[in-house]
């Protein structure tokens, strides 16, 4: 079977394409034709060809080329393609120094995902260096720098991830998120993670000054004091099983409106789109432990053109949530 004809058209530009990133000053087509194993005629015709196919703008705005192409003379000035005898390639500018450009938004992220590994690497200084030169530069101003409860959380994961990495237990003071009240806990540090609620500590829960068999997950951003105790900790047999079936999800069927499923999947883990018009959106949820006030505060959230299909004995869950509320503040 022979090769398509296609294919050998792009091979040729590929391989011309390289053979001109070693020339600066271009080569002429008739040279760089026969190197290929072409005519001149039919390469001019082929890099025409390719270089005319860029994306349209209006559906792929950052859709530049890497490399441009220019015809000219013997001389570098520019003539048409058809008679020109010379062509040469260049990089995109900033290409040549080993950089390009990013966005400020860009910059940002990149800002945050290395303030979140700071914080579980504490001792790497080459990215504090990194992350101070560039709040020092280009994010000056812009609300970076390690101030208030950012920089109190920062601490925080720290010392939980010093406690993770030295496996020595902890004393929490916790604020739940689902049930009223401050509590204090002993805990052995399993699992730090980042999920789109924040920092989440998996932990065993210790009872009578060992672990009970309970795991639980502790949101940093509810904790209100840490302390790491000189008491240690071997990390017991079985708990990522233990952990993952404290994270069980429960998957429950919605329908809402087009412009509320934003907040099905602010309390998601994951969310599946199972049919949709113009309009509304069925949904499939997979919620987190506790399901119901989970799915109750989704409700109330999302309005009421929102509704569950399925399990049926949650239906109720909105309802239900408001009648505690309305409740709890009229008592």
């Amino acid at each position: 079977m022979s090769t398509p004809h296609y294919v050998r058209r792009f091979d040729r530009v590929t391989r011309a394409l390289n053979e001109l990133s070693l020339h600066a000053g271009g080569l002429p087509i008739a040279a760089l034709a026969e190197h290929v194993g072409t005519d001149a005629a039919t390469l001019r015709a082929e890099l025409r060809a390719y270089f005319r196919a860029d994306v349209d703008p209006a559906f792929s705005p950052n859709a530049i080329r890497q490399t441009s192409i220019r015809f000219h003379d013997a001389d570098g000035a520019d003539v048409e393609p058809a008679v020109a005898e010379f062509v040469s390639a260049s990089p995109r500018p900033t290409e040549e120094i080993g950089a390009d450009y990013v966005t400020v938004g860009e910059l940002a992220r990149i800002y945050r995902a290395g303030q979140d590994l700071l914080a579980v690497e504490p001792g790497n200084s080459a990215l504090e260096g990194a992350l101070t030169a560039l709040t020092a530069t280009v994010l000056a101003g812009l609300g970076t720098g390690g101030s208030g409860r950012a920089a109190w959380l920062g601490d925080l994961v720290a010392s939980v991830g010093d406690a993770l990495r030295s496996r020595r237990r902890l004393s929490l003071t916790y604020a739940r998120a689902w049930q009223p009240g401050v509590r204090t806990h002993v805990v052995e540090p399993y699992r730090l993670v980042k999920t789109r609620r924040g920092w989440e500590l998996d932990a065993g829960l210790v009872e009578n000054d060992a672990f009970g068999g309970r795991v639980g997950t502790f949101l940093l951003s509810g904790v209100r004091s840490a302390t790491v105790l000189a008491a240690g900790f071997e990390r017991p047999a079985g708990v990522d099983d233990l952990i993952a079936a404290n994270r069980r999800t429960t998957a429950v069927d919605l329908v809402t409106p087009q412009d509320s499923r934003w907040v099905v999947d602010r309390f998601s883990e994951s969310v599946e789109v199972l049919g949709a018009d113009e309009d509304m959106v069925r949904m499939r949820a997979h919620l987190l432990p506790p399901v119901e006030q989970r799915l109750g505060l989704l409700l109330l959230v999302a309005g009421p053109d929102t509704w569950v299909n399925t399990p049926t004995a949650l239906r109720d869950a909105g309802t239900d949530l408001a009648r505690d509320l309305l409740a709890h503040y009229t008592s």
